[in-house]
């Protein structure tokens, strides 16, 4: 998998007139976008969960009142409601849906960090091998819409996630090189159109104030 990765990155190198860049950013939107529809029915799964769980608010904290004082009878009941309305808090399908892409992610993040080079540029960037500002504040950008516009979250949660991912991300990617920002912004880029596509085909009265 890691020679066809950096031999179909040569190729795009080659098509692309000798430009990494636009290789590197094909190359990730290609995987992206070809694992878009696994990506998106376990983002579906979860919103379907998410929804479930909302509704069995309040009969939990029902149960909660009622079996206070009964751990035991209080986790059998909640137990019993959540197999009725066919929800499982462990979703094993979506876990290992998840975990399938990750060598993938890991082997393009290979792939393109072994191919930089120090006389590589792309637009406005002058060496793909060294960080760059302007390409971190895009990646921070595309990371605070994608979770501020989450479906199914609420406004508070939602900026409270935008907040953490921000931070988060920019702890990891202010020393990246800026090849392999590029891979992290494109693949930020269709993950931020898979989020509105959810959020716009998704019920309103479904989503959260």
């Amino acid at each position: 998998m890691h020679h066809l990765l950096a031999a179909t990155l040569v190729y795009l190198v080659q098509l692309f007139g000798g430009s990494l860049g636009c290789a590197i950013v094909a190359l990730s939107l290609g995987i992206r976008v070809a694992l878009f529809p696994l990506t998106l029915k376990l983002a579906r799964r979860a919103l379907r969960n998410q929804e479930i769980v909302r509704a069995l608010q309040p009969e939990i904290e029902a149960l909660k009142r009622k079996l206070k004082n009964k751990p035991e009878r209080l986790f059998e009941e909640i137990g019993q409601l959540y197999r009725r309305h066919h929800y499982r808090p462990f979703d094993f399908p979506a876990l290992i849906g998840s975990f399938v892409q990750l060598p993938i992610f890991g082997l393009l993040y290979s792939t393109i960090r072994n191919a930089l080079t120090a006389n590589a540029t792309f637009l406005w960037i002058r060496n793909l091998a060294s960080p760059d500002f302007v390409l971190t504040l895009v990646i921070l950008a595309l990371t605070a819409i994608s979770a501020y516009v989450m479906p199914g979250v609420s406004r508070n949660a939602r900026t409270t996630m935008m907040v953490i991912q921000v931070v988060v991300t920019s702890l990891i990617v202010w020393k990246l090189a800026a090849g392999l920002g590029l891979y992290w912004a494109s693949s930020s880029l269709v993950g931020l159109f898979q989020t509105l596509w959810l959020r716009f085909r998704m019920p309103l009265a479904a989503q959260p104030a």
